[in-house]
C-alpha cells in the first residue's frame, strides 16, 4: 500500500473518531465530519479536484433534492403529521398496536420517501406517545429506527444505498424489480421484528395502562417542536392538495418509465429525471416556494456530496482494494448464489457498522463492477441492498438514520437509546432479518 494508502488510512480513522466522539466534540454533526474527511483527503491531494468533482454523483444528489422537496411540503402542509397521527388514531388503547404502527406503518411510509425523512417525522410523534401511554421513550425509538430501515429496503427510493446500487448496478426495471425481489421478506422481517420487540419489552408493555385513546384526535406541531393535541392538521389545504398529487404522480412517473422501457426503450427518464420533473412541477404551483426551499434538508445534501468525494479517495488511494484483496471477493456465477450472496450479507452487515451502511455501498458497488458484476446479476445486487439496508439495525453506526434520530433527540434532551442497548436487541433482529431475506433471496427468487 502507497503513501496515499496510509494518508487515506488516517483520514479514516480522524472521521470515525470524530463520529464516535461527537458527543465530547462539541456535538460536530456527521454531514460536517464527512465534509472534514473529504477535504482533508483533497488537501492532502490523495484526491484531485477534478475527480473529487467527478466523483459526486449528480443523479443521487438531484433525486434526494427532488424528493426532499416533496416531504417538505408534505410536512409543511400537515399531510405527513395527518396521515401519522390517522395510523395512531387505529391504534386506540392498544400499547402493542401503537408499536405496531411505528414499525410497519411508518416502516411503509419510508419505502416512498425516504427512510431519513420518516425518521425526522416519527420522531416528535415518539416524544408525545411516550408521555400520554407513559412508556420508556426508548422502546419507541427503537421500534422506529427498525421500522423505517427495514421498510425502506422495499424500493430503489426508499434509501440512499438502494438508489446508488439501482443507478450503478444496471438492473433493467430498478423499481419494479426492487419491489418483486423485497416487498414480500420486507413485509415478512418488519412483522416478525414487532414480535421480537413485543417479546423483549414485554415487561414495559404490561405495565402501560389502557387508558389513552387517539381516535379522532390529531397531533399537531408546536413551535416548541413538541406535540399537541388538535382539530385539524393540515394547515395549508391548497400545499396539502398539490402535494399529493405531484407525490403520486412521481410514483407512478418511477413505474410508468420503467414499463415504457420495457416496451418501447425510452429511457429518457430515470429515476432522479422523474423527481427532478416532480419538484419544478411543485415550485411552479406552490404559493409558499421560499418556505419549501428553506425547508429542505441541506446538510444531508453535502453529506452525501462529501461521502462520494471521500469514498472515491478512499478507493483510488488503494487502502479499500488493499483491504478487499485479502477478503473472499463474489465472482459473477449464476450457479453460486449461496456462496455470493453469503459473501456479500457478511462484508455488508460488517463493513456497514465501520463506513455507515452509504458509504459502504458506494465503495462496494466499484468492488462488484470491478469483479465482472452487471445489470443481468440481480440476485447478488438485491442481496447487496438488502444486507446494507439492515446493517443499520445491528448498531447505531450501521445507518445515518440512527445518528439523526439520536441526535434529533438529543436536540429536545431526551435520549433516544445508547450503543449498547440498540446493539442488545439490534442482534436479535439483524440475525433474523438476514435469515430471511438470504433465504428469499438466494432460494425462492434466485432460483426462479
Amino acid at each position: 500500500m502507497f503513501i496515499n494508502g496510509y494518508i487515506a488510512l488516517g483520514v479514516l480513522a480522524l472521521v470515525f473518531f470524530l463520529i464516535i466522539g461527537r458527543s465530547r466534540l462539541n456535538n460536530i454533526p456527521i454531514w460536517t465530519s464527512m465534509l472534514i474527511g473529504a477535504g482533508l483527503l483533497v488537501g492532502l491531494q490523495v484526491i484531485s479536484i477534478e475527480q473529487a468533482f467527478k466523483a459526486i454523483n449528480l443523479e443521487v444528489i438531484i433525486f434526494l433534492f427532488g424528493m426532499f422537496s416533496i416531504v417538505s411540503a408534505l410536512d409543511r402542509s400537515g399531510v405527513l403529521r395527518y396521515v401519522a397521527t390517522k395510523m395512531l388514531s387505529k391504534a386506540n388503547n392498544d400499547v402493542n398496536s401503537i408499536l405496531l404502527v411505528f414499525i410497519i406503518g411508518l416502516g411503509i411510509l419510508s419505502a416512498f420517501l425516504v427512510n431519513d425523512t420518516i425518521a425526522l417525522l416519527g420522531i416528535p410523534l415518539v416524544i408525545y406517545v411516550s408521555r400520554q401511554i407513559g412508556i420508556r421513550p426508548t422502546v419507541l425509538f427503537i421500534a422506529l429506527a427498525f421500522g423505517v430501515s427495514i421498510g425502506s429496503a422495499i424500493t430503489p427510493i426508499g434509501n440512499p444505498q438502494n438508489l446508488l446500487i439501482a443507478i450503478q448496478s444496471g438492473i433493467s426495471l430498478p423499481f419494479l424489480t426492487f419491489m418483486k425481489w423485497l416487498i414480500i421478506p420486507s413485509i415478512l422481517n418488519l412483522f416478525l421484528t414487532y414480535f421480537i420487540l413485543k417479546v423483549y419489552f414485554k415487561k414495559e408493555l404490561l405495565k402501560v395502562p389502557n387508558h389513552v385513546n387517539f381516535s379522532g384526535k390529531i397531533i399537531a406541531m408546536k413551535d416548541n417542536n413538541e406535540l399537541s393535541l388538535s382539530t385539524n392538521a393540515i394547515t395549508n389545504p391548497y400545499l396539502a392538495k398539490i402535494s399529493v398529487i405531484i407525490l403520486l404522480f412521481t410514483v407512478a412517473g418511477f413505474i410508468v418509465s420503467e414499463i415504457l422501457q420495457y416496451i418501447f426503450h425510452v429511457t429518457y427518464f430515470n429515476i432522479s429525471v422523474i423527481a427532478a420533473l416532480g419538484a419544478i412541477a411543485l415550485y411552479a404551483l406552490s404559493n409558499e416556494r421560499r418556505e419549501l426551499l428553506y425547508n429542505v434538508d441541506y446538510s444531508v445534501l453535502v453529506f452525501f456530496a462529501a461521502m462520494f468525494v471521500f469514498t472515491a479517495a478512499l478507493w483510488t488511494s488503494g487502502l479499500i482494494p488493499e483491504i478487499m484483496s485479502n477478503i473472499p471477493n463474489p465472482i459473477p456465477d449464476h450457479n453460486n448464489n449461496i456462496r455470493n450472496n453469503a459473501i456479500i450479507s457478511v462484508v455488508s452487515i460488517t463493513f456497514s457498522q465501520i463506513l455507515s451502511n452509504v458509504p459502504f455501498v458506494a465503495l462496494y458497488n466499484n468492488v462488484m463492477i470491478s469483479n465482472g458484476f452487471n445489470g443481468d446479476d440481480v440476485s447478488q445486487w438485491v442481496m447487496l441492498a438488502a444486507a446494507s439496508t439492515i446493517a443499520g439495525n445491528l448498531t447505531i453506526f450501521g445507518a445515518a438514520s440512527n445518528i439523526i434520530i439520536i441526535e434529533a433527540a438529543e436536540s429536545r434532551n431526551i435520549k433516544a437509546f445508547s450503543y449498547s442497548a440498540f446493539l442488545k436487541i439490534g442482534s436479535i433482529v439483524t440475525v433474523t432479518n438476514l435469515a430471511v431475506y438470504y433465504v428469499s433471496i438466494t432460494f425462492l427468487f434466485g432460483r426462479i
